[in-house]
């Protein structure tokens, strides 16, 4: 069953502190012993409950703008409502009639009913030269209250225009309780809305073609729902990790290129990115022609990811190639293009030997300080005609740092928590402010806060949803 809101309660609570307040004054009325009763001719538990129940939102900038202007509704449409019915009795010399007095003939109703029609035109404009429009409706609800459905004994006793001032001040402590019980803060279930839940998704998708498993979505997209700020962390580019996220709500900037770069999916704009200078380029192209390796430029254009190798000499490359030529989120090149944008990365894919003959060089010459090198497994086929192949990335080395996710984070005023199952991911977990990953990933076993022994990605999901809704992770239990 679906978790009762917070709103729902304090909207319970208003209602029934605005109820009480008729038995309280009713109280009162009947120890005075006069015979004006406060509690009935100028307060209304039903019209005070419907402007506390209109008044009350979580959000308490909001509840005080839908306040006001509930306030400024009741006194437009229940003022012209009461000069109205005023000027009419002075004029013609006679009671407004009321819809429950048997005693007017119905022609008597046709003029004060055109009245009201005619009327209603004015207070719909006066809330707009009042710069009210919102308040329109509540205002015309005000207005037609007082003139065509006004109480029966109120109005024949004391006078229509005092229900008026009924209707008007029943809302005004409707508004006023709504408002008091919503600076209050009621025991409710913790929810961290200020942690960023960063997911690591290499070691859940084992190729770049390879979609998340229905359960993966569900419990992403269940995350969402509940308010916790989720996003991913990955080595992948636009192109492959845009179509996940077709199935996965993901609103926030995505965490790519191992780091190099922060994608808006919404905008479709790099919001961050870490690129390799010019010198430090011309010195890595005259190693890759020392070493005999042909790199895949990667470069952001305008906001889009080109690439480009016009030196194809082996089958992993020609299949990489092709994969990436007729994508939707990224431009093959025939021409190289990289001068006109940002140098994100270069792609080496070769056999190992090669791979490891170029990291060697890097880390042993002046540039193991401006780059790093990450290997990974060749993915680009399912068989084994290309068994020895490796990707080879090479990046500007303060992607390490991730100082994208960290300024992002930092605008936002989110805590980051990092969740990875592999060593590829474990720069996130250096620079989280929560680190959880698997028993299994040995190498940050040293430096992680919460290890998850049981290599299930529902135990992932659960220790997220513990995490969003333990005190022990929100700011005040610090």
């Amino acid at each position: 069953m679906k978790r009762i809101g917070l709103r729902t309660i304090k909207t319970a609570i208003c209602v029934f502190i605005c109820a009480m307040i008729y038995v309280i004054l009713r109280f009162i009325d009947d120890k005075s012993g006069t015979d004006f009763h406060f509690s009935y001719v100028l307060y209304s538990p039903f019209f005070a409950g419907i402007a506390t129940a209109y008044s009350l939102y979580p959000d308490k900038k909001r509840s005080l703008i839908q306040a006001k202007n509930r306030i400024i509704a009741s006194l437009i449409g229940g003022l012209i409502g009461i000069l109205l019915v005023v000027i009419y009795e002075l004029i013609t010399k006679s009671s407004w009639p009321h819809i429950f007095d048997a005693s007017k003939e119905f022609y008597e109703f046709i003029i004060p009913f055109m009245l009201v029609g005619i009327i209603t035109i004015i207070v719909i404009h006066t809330a707009v030269l009042l710069n009210q429009k919102n308040a329109a409706f509540v205002a015309v609800l005000t207005f037609i209250s007082i003139t065509l459905n006004p109480n029966d004994l109120i109005s024949s006793e004391y006078g229509e225009w005092l229900f008026g001032f009924n209707r008007i001040l029943s809302t005004i402590i409707g508004v006023l309780v709504a408002l008091i019980v919503n600076l209050f803060k009621i025991p409710h279930k913790t929810k961290n809305k200020d942690l960023l839940f960063c997911v690591g998704i290499e070691d859940i998708l084992k190729s770049d073609n390879a979609k998340m498993k229905g359960f993966m979505n569900y419990k992403l997209n269940h995350m969402s729902y509940i308010g916790a700020n989720c996003t991913l962390f990955t080595t992948r580019t636009p192109a492959t990790f845009m179509p996940l996220l077709k199935e996965v709500d993901i609103k926030l900037p995505v965490i790519c290129f191992s780091g190099a770069a922060l994608y808006d999916p919404n905008r479709l704009e790099f919001t961050h990115k870490v690129i390799i200078a010019d010198d430090t380029r011309i010195a890595l192209e005259k190693c890759f022609n020392e070493v005999g390796v042909s790199p895949f430029k990667n470069y952001i254009i305008d906001n889009v990811h080109h690439i480009f190798n016009n030196n194809i000499h082996n089958l992993g490359e020609e299949l990489y190639k092709a994969t990436r030529k007729n994508n939707a989120y990224v431009s093959y090149d025939e021409i190289d293009s990289s001068a006109l944008g940002d140098l994100i990365y270069y792609l080496i894919i070769d056999e190992i030997a090669s791979i490891n003959k170029l990291k060697e060089a890097i880390e042993n010459g002046p540039l193991n300080d401006e780059v790093i090198v990450k290997i990974y497994d060749y993915f680009d086929s399912n068989d084994d005609i290309v068994p020895e192949l490796k990707y080879a990335k090479i990046y500007n080395k303060d992607i390490e740092n991730l100082d994208g996710l960290k300024d992002f984070a930092k605008s936002h005023n989110f805590r980051i928590v990092g969740l990875t199952a592999t060593p590829i991911s474990n720069n996130l977990l250096k620079n989280s402010d929560y680190k959880v990953t698997y028993s299994s990933n040995k190498e940050a076993l040293s430096y992680t806060d919460i290890v998850i022994e049981a290599k299930t990605y529902d135990d992932l999901f659960k220790t997220m949803n513990k995490m969003y809704y333990s005190k022990k992770y929100s700011k005040k239990a610090e």
